[in-house]
């Protein structure tokens, strides 16, 4: 497989982006009690955390869009730009142009605020473990958002580079799906994913699932067939 750090034994660390005091306490307090997960830093801006990633890297960032000095979305992109980190958004915003620009910077994951604690921490896992986790309600959406962005049989739709099975496992990311939820949905082995993955990333020349999804749903590859 590809995308999936080494593991040492050693917690997965998290970072925390989050301008709400509160909020920013709880999040703290899940990851402290959650097994295998260290809280490596949490901060309230994006001045405060790209200071507090360079002292405490961590692998995992719990992201929020809204911050009050700029864009939580630059924030990933500058994390994904200068560390290994993991991007993972977590927001109230479930729009469109926030789930595409989050995936068209590189962001691992997109998770809503509404998420329950327990799938917050296993999102993490998986996000470090090279998933790319979306909260079921923004996945929706975004499909829809490509539908509509790319109407099924548009004379300007691009004939899709990829096998019928390489879309299957797209449309699979899409929902948020990993590795082991999509290999047993299509009845294969996680290895025989990992063979496609590659497969599919070298046809869209991109080196993650977030980017896959973003340039095979702006060209409309992500339309179910048999819609």
């Amino acid at each position: 497989m590809i995308d999936k750090p080494q593991r040492t034994g050693r917690p997965i660390l998290v970072g925390i982006v989050e301008d709400d005091d509160e909020l920013r306490g709880y999040l703290s307090a899940i990851i402290a009690e959650a097994s295998g997960l260290k809280l490596a830093f949490a901060a309230g801006s994006i001045r405060d955390a790209e200071e507090m990633a360079r002292a405490h890297p961590a692998d995992v960032c719990l992201i929020d869009i809204q911050l009050p000095d700029g864009n939580g979305l630059d924030f990933a992109a500058h994390l994904k730009a200068t560390s290994d980190a993991k991007a993972l958004i977590l927001t109230v915003l479930g729009d469109r142009q926030s789930v595409l620009q989050a995936l068209h910077v590189g962001a691992d994951g997109y998770l809503l605020k509404d998420t329950p604690p327990d799938q917050i921490c296993r999102d993490i896992r998986s996000a470090f473990e090279g998933a790319a986790p979306i909260s079921p309600r923004a996945a929706a959406y975004l499909l829809q958002s490509f539908k509509r962005t790319t109407p099924s049989g548009s004379a300007s739709k691009l004939a899709s580079p990829l096998t019928d099975r390489e879309g299957e496992i797209l449309r699979l990311f899409a929902q948020g799906r990993s590795y082991k939820e999509a290999a047993a949905a299509l009845g294969v082995s996680a290895n025989t994913i990992g063979a496609h993955v590659k497969s599919i990333y070298a046809k869209l020349d991109v080196n993650s699932r977030s980017r896959a999804i973003f340039e095979a749903g702006q060209s409309g590859w992500l339309d179910d067939p048999d819609a």
